[in-house]
């Protein structure tokens, strides 16, 4: 990282904020930003649909849901605007990176796909307020594994962002504002209540106090593997409390809360939280992208049909990050015990290892196992094409769009609850406990000694899919907002 831009960043970033009027620094915002005016018009993109209304999306990181979200709400003439973090226009970038490839190919082309995740494809450039001195941030305190520096950049981050989402909501007054989590904690949600703005929290992570509850057992359970909990990411209590109490504001101060998965709800329901204003609206995959090799799958069946168990070549897909939140440990575990009875099955692990790799160091040595480590987003439906089953045995999750890309492309699924997916248990996968690696290991050995299961199941996963694509995401996401506008703020009433 350069001094300078890091620098740049952090005189932003520790700078007071400015009044609600001013304008974000010329340097950061794109001529077509820059020159739209703050009011309440809509811009010069789309004019707003009669009885319409407008909302402001904020989430600083390049996940789906934010995209999908931001992309639906515009198509339908809502969409005020979307802040977020580091902004990449495709067309700014085409003369550097082709210097790059004809100096470093592979570095070019990581370089791309990287940029194509923060693209945000579809998103008229004057409805992005980008902010990238978030990702310079992080940068930095990705340098520091823990300590009082990390900690300051964090919070200072995360503030920053916070009164940035408010400053926005106050300039430009939206009906209705789609914050996902941990981003308007603070100054987001007071400004909404202060204003009269409907609050509405895309909730991207599972229930806090059964995140609590993961890592009080897994301390006891499995000490050894606790510091792989978040992979490389230091596990810091002091920083998981902090994160904790913001996501307990996020529930108190928003007005509904949008969940992606049954699980979730079911645990903000039994811990409280009025169902009235709770609403679960799934993920989805690109099925365009996303497609099933049923002819492969079909060759591999009947190469195995004469032979006997002990000989067939099954193999298994995990995809996420290598860690033990996304239950690692289980997963090694069941798989010692099935090699020793399925000799010629193999486990694919795509995710990228933890530096200190400490308890799982002798999966690295299975010849069983291959671990093909980071893999791009790109090049996902490749990795699952080769595979017969993709197996996520998740301990704590929001919902993991793997597994809806898994289904896509027509693969039979083993997860667990926490796992968030849609996949019905005897449909189209097993459901399996979480972290017990013994009926997991038995749920592997059944799928993967009838393939004519596997056949069915993965037929009834691809059409599953496709009832969830993110046409249909963005249309439920839309309804809900319609919903949460007529209903009107819970908190206070609107002022100024």
């Amino acid at each position: 990282m350069r001094p300078p831009l890091v620098a740049v960043g952090f005189a932003h970033l520790a700078s007071p904020i400015r009044p609600a009027s001013a304008r974000l620094p010329s340097r950061w915002v794109r001529p077509a930003t820059r020159n739209r005016s703050c009011s309440q018009t809509n811009g010069p993109h789309a004019e707003f649909e009669p009885g319409s209304f407008r909302v402001v999306v904020a989430c600083p990181d390049a996940r789906p849901p934010a995209h999908q979200a931001a992309l639906g709400l515009d198509k339908r003439g809502r969409l005020d605007c979307f802040l977020t973090a580091f902004h990449h226009a495709p067309s700014g970038s085409g003369r550097w990176l082709r210097r790059l490839e004809a100096i470093q190919p592979r570095r070019a082309q990581a370089w791309a796909a990287k940029l194509r995740r923060r693209a945000f494809e579809g998103l008229p450039e004057e409805r992005i307020v980008a902010h990238p001195w978030v990702d310079l941030c992080l940068a930095l305190e990705n340098r520091f594994e823990r300590g009082a520096v990390r900690a300051w950049v964090a919070r200072r981050r995360i503030e920053g962002f916070d009164r940035r989402v408010a400053a926005t909501l106050e300039n430009r007054r939206p009906e209705v504002a789609l914050l996902f989590s941990d981003v308007g904690s603070v100054h987001g949600w007071r400004t909404c209540r202060a204003r009269g703005i409907v609050g509405v929290l895309s909730m991207v992570h599972g229930e806090v106090e059964e995140e609590r509850a993961v890592l009080a057992r897994e301390a006891q359970r499995d000490p050894d593997w606790l510091p792989i909990y978040l992979g490389d990411a230091p596990l810091d209590g002091g920083e998981l409390d902090e994160l904790h109490a913001r996501r307990r504001l996020d529930l108190a101060g928003c007005d509904w809360v949008l969940v992606p998965s049954e699980h979730i709800a079911q645990r903000l329901r039994a811990g409280g939280f009025p169902a009235e204003r709770l609403r679960v609206i799934p993920y989805a995959a690109d099925t365009t992208r996303f497609r099933p090799d049923f002819s492969a799958a079909a060759a591999r069946r009947e190469r195995d049909r004469d032979r006997p168990l002990e000989q067939t070549e099954v193999r298994f897909l995990f995809a996420g990050g290598l860690q033990q939140r996304k239950g690692l440990k289980d997963l090694l575990v069941a798989w010692r015990w099935i090699k020793t009875r399925r000799p010629g099955w193999r486990l694919t692990l795509v995710g990228e290892p933890p530096r200190k790799i400490g308890p799982w160091t002798e999966a690295l040595r299975d010849e069983t196992i291959d671990v093909v480590g980071r893999v791009g987003h790109d090049a996902m439906p490749n990795q699952m094409a080769r595979a017969d089953v993709f197996v996520f045995p998740s301990l704590f999750e929001g919902s993991a769009v793997v597994t809806y890309e898994a289904m896509a492309c027509g693969l039979p699924v083993i997860v667990t609850p926490q796992a968030g997916s849609i996949a019905r248990h005897g449909h189209e996968g097993w459901e399996v406990p979480a972290r017990r690696p013994e009926i997991l290991a038995e749920a592997m050995l059944k799928l993967g000694d009838d393939p004519e299961l596997r056949a069915c199941w993965g037929r009834a996963a691809r059409q599953r899919a496709e009832m969830f694509d993110w046409n249909r995401h963005q249309q439920s996401l839309a309804e809900a907002l319609e919903q949460a506008r007529v209903a009107g703020p819970r908190h206070a009433s609107p002022q100024g």
